[in-house]
């Protein structure tokens, strides 16, 4: 039998899965190509939700936050407030005690009372000012002056480059004026997770506020300065550092924002609860004051993945935090492979579950792909919660999901093939309709039967045994399949069904197994067929030492037990009944009475055959009550046999 490539195939599972992840990766690989931007987002957003299990009730205290919130604005009115009132407001914090002060809070335009808040930002606590930088195209945006410039020689390649700017009124900050920039960088979903720590204009560099603070609070000393990440996997690309601080930065010069801490996690302060000295004492002692707008009306609302509109402070409040506790978010160099390392270790594990299982996949490999995804998120989850690692885990999730759909596929085509070819097999070993049952049903210990009224052929091959003696095997096996293959076609041919295959002989039965409405008169023709068959194609070995092959054929209708019987492991299908001994009986008496064809008394009772014998009344063996027999009419080629005697007779004599 040929077998088509698609089947080789699936004779080989190894072969079959591997091709099923392959698929799978070119699929992911397409996935990506066309939906990479929309994937990126989707790592984003779902990846942001590890924050929810860092520490949900983590306070921080070394930062507060001076929040001009509705209640400020209701009791002081409407923002921009007066620049008198700002420098109360700075005086009122160096009275409170703080160690820093920074200002998400521009101050672009000349206004009345710049004297008198030139005069706070020059206090002696360090003070951190804010400027806006535009990273599109504004060749008209250029307000105020741009201070606070780091001392870099030129540019470094880890910064952005502006468009232009809003920077502090002139003359509003001295010489040695710290200033950091608030400009952030809006994902395609309008979220703020990454923030340019550098931004270069005209050929200078100017730091982002978290990095601006750090720089202030180590009193103006050890200037920032960028260290590349080296050969580490484990890196990033740039190391900002500042003083006893580090920043890891992207190849852009980025730092990703963690969003660890939760909004109810950072002290906040209505700033005017400070002006009217309402703040607990020691409250803001030694602390980072950072003073921003989070009222409806100061317009300084933003999306985070904190929530859809949040004020812009509390996204330096959480740079902050997270540079303080060296737990900024980075990718390492190693995270381009990453997806890949990731997936081929899912595409081994699932390789190796389906090589250990014996049982059926069908809800394995969903079960598998299920834990496969939550592992990747876990792992996500873990690594950035430990390592600071952001990794992504959406890529390798969909091959994930895309390996287990495919392999389930092709494991259902191959079990479907499989379960064909056992089918196939199991037929040959039992009558159709009994191995599509079998297959079918599960094991059971119960007896699986019908009754059913049938005729029932015992056929036997006559004086095998002796045929067999010093012959080879492989002669004696062809005699043996010539006689099998014979009386299977000729019994299948007019509606019966092998139902066993003992030794030299077999027993076919008529409406069994498939249903046959005139049995009898079958079972009669393929008696005769079949006789006649085996006649012509039986080899002609008789002589005086030993008698020729035969054939004896016994049939009998009536009631039986037809079905399986035995143990759940080891079933046995069969045919049962008084009516199978007496056609058992029959084929053993055909030899003594010299008939090839015996007929029970309910067959002929039933069919009624014109051209049959009248034997009598026999007791048949192992049976108690006499039965009367006949023998089916059929020429008996008695010329050939002498004949056959005769030749070896003469062979003999010559010997």
């Amino acid at each position: 039998m040929t077998i088509r490539a698609p089947e080789k195939l699936l004779l080989h599972p190894w072969a079959m899965r591997t091709l099923a992840l392959v698929l799978a990766l070119l699929v992911t690989l397409g996935a990506v190509a066309l939906w990479g931007p929309q994937l990126n987002q989707w790592d984003e957003r779902t990846g942001s939700m590890a924050w929810n299990f860092a520490s949900p009730g983590k306070q921080e205290r070394r930062i507060v936050v001076v929040d001009i919130d509705e209640k400020s604005i209701q009791a002081l009115g409407a923002w921009p407030w007066p620049r008198e009132r700002m420098a109360q407001l700075l005086a009122r914090l160096d009275q409170d005690g703080v160690s820093l002060k920074l200002l998400d809070v521009l101050f672009d335009n000349p206004r009345p009372g710049d004297a008198v808040l030139r005069q706070a930002l020059a206090s002696p606590v360090p003070t951190v000012a804010a400027e806006l930088f535009a990273l599109e195209a504004h060749p008209d945006l250029k307000s105020g002056v741009l201070a606070g410039a780091l001392p870099f020689a030129a540019c470094p390649s880890a910064s952005i480059s502006a468009q232009g700017y809003l920077a502090t009124e002139a003359g509003l900050l001295g010489a040695t004026a710290k200033v950091g920039h608030i400009t952030p960088i809006l994902d395609p979903d309008g979220t703020i997770r990454r923030v340019p720590a550098l931004i270069c204009f005209n050929q200078a560099t100017y730091a982002a506020l978290p990095v601006a603070a750090a720089w202030a609070a180590n009193g103006g000393d050890s200037s920032p300065f960028l260290e590349n990440g080296g050969l580490s996997p484990f890196a990033p690309q740039w190391w900002l550092h500042i003083g006893e601080w580090r920043l890891p930065l992207d190849g852009r010069g980025e730092f990703r924002v963690s969003y660890q801490v939760p909004r109810a996690g950072f002290l906040a302060v209505s700033a005017v609860d400070v002006l009217n000295g309402k703040v607990p004492q020691n409250l803001l002692k030694g602390a980072w004051a950072l003073v921003g707008a989070t009222a409806f009306g100061a317009g300084d609302v933003v999306p985070t993945p904190q929530g859809g509109a949040v004020g812009g402070v509390e996204v330096h409040a959480q740079a902050l935090a997270a540079l303080l506790d060296d737990r900024t978010p980075y990718t390492p160099r190693f995270a381009t492979t990453w997806p890949w390392l990731s997936g081929g270790l899912v595409a081994l594990l699932l390789l190796v579950l389906l090589g250990r299982t014996q049982r059926s996949t069908g809800a394995l490999l969903p079960v598998a792909g299920l834990l496969a995804v939550a592992g990747l998120f876990g792992l996500h989850v873990l690594l950035l919660l430990t390592a600071h690692w952001w990794l992504g885990w959406v890529t390798p999730a969909l091959f994930s999901v895309l390996g287990v759909g495919v392999l389930g596929g092709f494991e259902l085509i191959r079990t479907r093939f499989e379960r064909e070819r056992l089918y196939q097999n199991l037929a040959s070993y039992l009558p159709e309709a009994v191995a599509r049952q079998v297959a079918l049903q599960g094991p059971t210990a119960r007896v699986s039967a019908l009754r059913r009224e049938v005729t029932v052929m015992f056929v036997d091959l006559r004086n095998f045994s002796i045929y067999c003696e010093g012959r080879p095997p492989e002669e004696t096996a062809t005699v043996l399949h010539l006689f099998y293959s014979t009386a299977t076609r000729i019994v299948e041919g007019h509606g019966g069904v092998v139902e066993q295959m003992v030794g030299d002989s077999l027993m076919a039965v008529w409406n069994g197994s498939n249903p046959c409405s005139d049995h009898g008169q079958r079972a009669l023709a393929a008696a005769e067929e079949l006789w006649r068959a085996l006649c012509a194609q039986l080899p002609k070995t008789a002589s005086r030492r030993m008698p020729p092959l035969d054939v004896g054929i016994g049939l009998e209708s009536g009631t039986v037990l037809i079905g399986s019987f035995g143990p759940a492991g080891r079933r046995v299908h069969t045919v049962l009944g008084e009516t199978v001994s007496v056609a058992a009986s029959l084929e053993a008496m055909t030899g003594e009475l010299a008939y090839p064809i015996l007929l029970g008394p309910q067959l002929v009772a039933a069919v009624k055959p014109t051209q049959i014998l009248h034997l009598g009344q026999f007791l048949l063996p192992g049976l108690t009550i006499p039965r009367t027999l006949h023998a089916l009419s059929v020429e008996v080629d008695t010329q050939r046999l002498r004949l056959v005697y005769e030749v070896e007779g003469q062979q003999q004599a010559v010997g």
